[in-house]
């Protein structure tokens, strides 16, 4: 049986989805991967079926009206721009919505992100299973706000359902217009648009899959049965992949370095500064430190302490295990690689879930508290590392690591996925 599984973004938001398909590909199933073209190779290297979506993320993210989406820290702020940016790239968004609808044609299953909700209607118009899949808390529940609240005041149940309405509605306005538009010129069936897909997803009974682990964020009393949370979903093993000669010498020759780094936060006008605070930074906690360039350069000519090695991308399953501590933005695969390696965590959020991330590692006593990117400073950075390396935050964050690392996330996501469909089609 044929699976498409849809997403896109950065490649810390493809990998999970790679897991769950090599997941799904190791127990007989026919697994394509619907993401940007420039990811093909990336996919194509851990054996599975590729389908290209005619977008460069990374040229999009690196566009001005993209780059205001990362100054949205706050709800206002983050809808606001982000709806900008929306209406800037809407006709790559119309032409992504009929690459992933094409995608979608030979498969009977159909795996999407809930940023990505374009497979939910197709599977509805052509009777396919359609299962989301959530790198990220997304569904309503009275015992938490939404994820883009989460960081504010607490105010009870009904203010937290109203923050999972608001979050809802806003998600979905970011994609609602390009898939109305392609649905309307294209397939002209009547579907329910003013409902989002999220909520027409759980109401289905088709699964839903949280790939997050629920010692993160619990499993709420008021979740539907078909709401699962499986913990996350790793790549354990980057194929045709060794780290350099340099790098590991680097890490072995001295006391264990930190990791700091933002991933796909390109901080366009300002990094120059930040590497600076970053090397001042390690100076007062005298710390050692791998940095992660992500999507930001530096000039040819910028001196680099002897503490500090500079890296591009590198599997941080390999990376994370043998660092002290880790500094990064709080993206979702990000925070749990470092969790699970059981480290010391210092978020410095940028927007979206990461201020959530930062919030949770805190209040789980595995490192120090958020640090917002603009108040980012050399002296609370080294404060925070230096906080975040107390013997009893090491030990919570072990304590923790080894926990996350007993559950079987993507094992636990082909089950659910497995059982489903040979219960929906009466097989043994």
């Amino acid at each position: 049986m044929k699976i498409a599984i849809t997403t896109l973004g950065t490649r810390g938001d493809l990998q999970p989805f790679i897991a769950l398909g090599i997941g799904l590909k190791d127990v007989g199933y026919d697994v394509k991967i619907i993401s940007s073209k420039n990811e093909e190779n990336f996919i194509r290297n851990y054996g599975l079926k590729f389908f290209p979506i005619n977008v460069d993320i990374q040229k999009i993210m690196e566009g001005d009206k993209i780059q205001e989406m990362t100054k949205g820290d706050n709800p206002i702020k983050f809808v606001t721009s982000h709806i900008k940016g929306t209406k800037s790239v809407k006709d790559s968004m119309l032409e992504t919505q009929e690459d992933i609808w094409k995608g979608c044609q030979d498969s009977e299953i159909l795996i999407f992100h809930p940023g990505m909700p374009i497979p939910y209607f197709i599977a509805k118009e052509y009777g396919k299973i359609s299962i989301m899949a959530n790198p990220f808390p997304v569904i309503s529940t009275k015992e938490y706000p939404s994820i883009l609240f989460y960081k504010r005041i607490r105010l009870g149940g009904l203010y937290n359902l109203f923050t999972h309405f608001v979050f809802e509605k806003l998600f979905w306005t970011l994609t609602k217009s390009s898939i109305k538009e392609f649905w309307g010129n294209s397939i002209k069936s009547k579907m329910n648009f003013s409902e989002t897909p999220m909520s027409q997803q759980v109401k289905s009974g088709m699964p839903v899959i949280n790939a997050y682990s629920e010692l993160l964020f619990h499993i709420p009393k008021d979740w539907a049965s078909n709401i699962y949370t499986t913990g996350s979903w790793f790549i354990q093993k980057e194929p045709e992949w060794n780290p350099s000669s340099e790098l590991t010498h680097f890490i072995k020759s001295g006391q264990s370095p930190l990791y700091i780094g933002f991933g796909s936060m390109k901080d366009k006008s300002q990094f120059k500064k930040t590497f600076d605070i970053i090397i001042t930074a390690l100076k007062l906690s005298k710390q050692r430190a791998v940095v992660g360039l992500g999507w930001n350069s530096l000039d040819d000519n910028e001196s680099i302490p002897e503490s500090v090695i500079l890296v591009d991308n590198i599997p941080f399953t390999w990376l994370f295990p043998q660092m002290v501590a880790v500094v990064h933005h709080g993206g979702s695969g990000t925070t749990a690689t470092g969790l699970y390696a059981g480290k010391p965590t210092i978020i410095i959020p940028f927007n979206a879930d990461q201020p959530a991330w930062g919030r949770r590692v805190y209040e789980l006593g595995v490192g120090a508290k958020p640090i917002p990117k603009k108040k980012l400073t050399a002296e609370i950075l080294a404060s925070a590392i230096i906080y975040s390396l107390n013997p009893k935050v090491v030990a919570k964050a072990e304590e923790l690591g080894q926990k996350l690392r007993k559950e079987k996330g993507v094992d636990n996501a082909v089950k659910i996925i497995d059982d489903y469909i040979k219960a929906k089609h009466n097989w043994k």
